[in-house]
């Protein structure tokens, strides 16, 4: 950077091409939940009702996002589906 400025960069950059399209990817076979890459931490992030969730792979957040989604219930409860606005 000339004269050591640096500048900031928010969204994506074709370098982290490949991490942004696994966790797009992702979303779209879950889409209750929110998926996404930070390029500054390298992690994966994943967002939904109970809070935010945050692992080091792809494989890591997809198991992780696999289980929120299929956990089984207690006996005697139901699902409810979620209201849209």
């Amino acid at each position: 950077m000339p004269g050591g400025i640096v500048t900031a960069r928010w969204g994506r950059t074709p370098r982290y091409a490949a991490e942004h399209t696994a966790a797009a990817n992702l979303q779209a076979a879950h889409p209750g939940l929110i998926v996404w890459f930070g390029e500054r931490s390298g992690h994966f992030y994943l967002m939904d009702t109970e809070g935010l969730h945050e692992r080091d792979s792809i494989d890591a957040l997809t198991l992780l996002a696999w289980w929120r989604t299929h956990r089984p219930r207690p006996r005697g409860s139901r699902s409810v589906p979620a209201m849209r606005s």
